[in-house]
């Protein structure tokens, strides 16, 4: 019998092996960085929210000027408070300011200012970290480097680092006074040790799948190849050896039979075309096997867009949040530069948060916060409404809320007026809130933020009437 140097059984097993192979991997390292970078950019989201929202509270020069004489102001200890308030409400791992000097092993780092909890702060935790407070070994060479980088930029950037206190991802905002100076940064840390936990998990998790199904399917494979194309063809090209070894020189002719084994045909043509007909249904169900493992790549991907939408929701409120308004903002300034733009905006802002949060806690500042929402939810249904800051929220009104604007203003002035004096109720379910509407100008207004600047105004200005009744 005939031996070949390359037999089709051992092709078709090595072939397909390769292929399952090769796709188990390939699927493995999509899935893996879909999903890490997903999960990453919604932390730098979240990061720049937050320091955003930090350093528009930030007098750059009184700051500056701190840092230079060692000496604290009345601003820095508000913004002192402020950043306290910050680490308290979203749950960060460190809210700090600082001044690299170098890139050494030691004495790198100048602390500005270092957020503290509440906790911290009742058991006395780095209490002698305070302003000129300098840093002795806790910054590695690396990561003094990663901050004089981060000050000489212009923008934020991030940087993740392993120390002592663990694995955080940080982001930097260069703070920069009216002379240009680059004097410090505002850094976030965030503990992500969870997340890459989350990541490693799922990274396993999805590896034994694929992987076990790649071999359920190699299997699957070679049992088909085995049965409907090596072993047909084996049998045959065995027969016809044994035929032909059988008729050299056989002078019987009785005995110059082919037997040819079954293959449910009449014929060879026939046979090999039931042959063919057959890979193709058995291919069509293996094809379909790989587009449910498609199917489950996509299910991971549509998890992965969640955790997007995740991103850009407030998760107390559960209305949109600053990163979602920049994007709508994008959208606004498009149409007033192609001249469709009708709208207006509503600003809001929460009275009495802090003394509430102060007075009975931030669980029931919270409850605060989510009802005066929901109340401005239900009033403006057909509206979008973003969650800018702890206390202020923004409301663009559009289409029919834009033409009923001056209707809604009223319904939701009144029933925030009765909720303020319903003294029935506990203080943090008597919401008092101060709206200011502004409503787009075509012939002034260049864009969004114009409109944006004159409903704050206008808030601020209904704020300062209501605290002179009050007084």
């Amino acid at each position: 019998m005939h031996r070949f140097k390359k037999p089709l059984r051992r092709s078709i097993f090595i072939g397909s092996t390769v292929f399952i192979l090769l796709l188990c991997i390939l699927l493995n390292i999509l899935t893996y960085r879909s999903f890490r970078k997903s999960l990453y950019n919604s932390y730098e989201e979240r990061i720049t929210d937050i320091l955003v929202y930090v350093h528009s509270h930030i007098d750059l020069d009184d700051l500056s000027r701190c840092v230079d004489t060692l000496e604290e102001s009345p601003k820095y200890n508000d913004l002192m408070q402020l950043m306290d308030n910050v680490v308290e409400q979203f749950n960060i791992h460190y809210l700090y300011i600082v001044t690299p000097l170098n890139n050494n092993d030691t004495d790198n780092m100048l602390i500005v200012l270092s957020a503290t909890t509440e906790y911290e702060r009742e058991y006395h935790i780095d209490e002698d970290i305070v302003l000129g407070y300098i840093c002795h070994d806790d910054y590695s060479a690396e990561m003094a480097q990663a901050h004089i980088d981060a000050l000489n930029n212009d923008k934020i950037s991030f940087f993740e680092e392993k120390s002592s206190w663990g694995v955080d991802y940080t982001g930097f905002l260069p703070l920069i006074d009216s002379s240009g100076k680059h004097f410090a940064l505002l850094c976030v840390d965030i503990d992500v040790a969870n997340i890459q936990d989350i990541i490693r998990a799922y990274t396993i998790e999805n590896i034994i799948i694929i992987t076990v199904l790649g071999i359920f399917f190699m299997l699957l494979l070679q049992f088909w190849f085995n049965k409907n194309i090596i072993s047909p063809i084996t049998n045959l090209e065995r027969s016809v050896s044994v035929f032909a070894e059988n008729a050299h020189e056989q002078t019987d002719p009785s005995k110059l039979l082919l037997d040819i084994p079954t293959l449910h045909t009449d014929n060879e043509v026939e046979g090999l075309y039931d042959a063919i007909s057959q890979l193709s249904n058995d291919m069509h169900s293996y094809v379909m096997n790989i587009v449910n493992m498609e199917e489950k790549v996509s299910d991971l991907k549509t998890q992965v867009n969640y955790m997007d939408m995740l991103a850009y929701q407030d998760s107390l409120t559960k209305v949109k949040n600053k990163a979602w308004y920049d994007k709508t903002s994008q959208r606004i300034n498009e149409e007033i530069e192609e001249g469709s733009a009708e709208f207006a905006i509503i600003m809001a802002d929460l009275n009495y948060l802090k003394k509430i949060n102060d007075t009975y806690g931030h669980e029931r500042g919270n409850e605060y916060i989510f009802g005066a929402c929901k109340e401005i939810c239900q009033i403006f249904s057909h509206s979008p409404i973003f969650r800018i800051g702890g206390d202020e929220f923004v409301i663009l009104l559009e289409k029919i809320d834009y033409i009923n604007r001056n209707t809604l203003l009223s319904e939701i002035e009144l029933i925030f007026g009765d909720s303020a004096n319903n003294t029935s109720m506990e203080p943090w379910q008597r919401y008092s809130v101060a709206l200011g509407m502004a409503i787009f100008n075509a012939e002034s207004d260049k864009s969004i933020e114009d409109v944006f600047e004159r409903a704050d105004k206008a808030m601020y200005k209904k704020k300062a009437f209501m605290k002179a009744a009050r007084e």
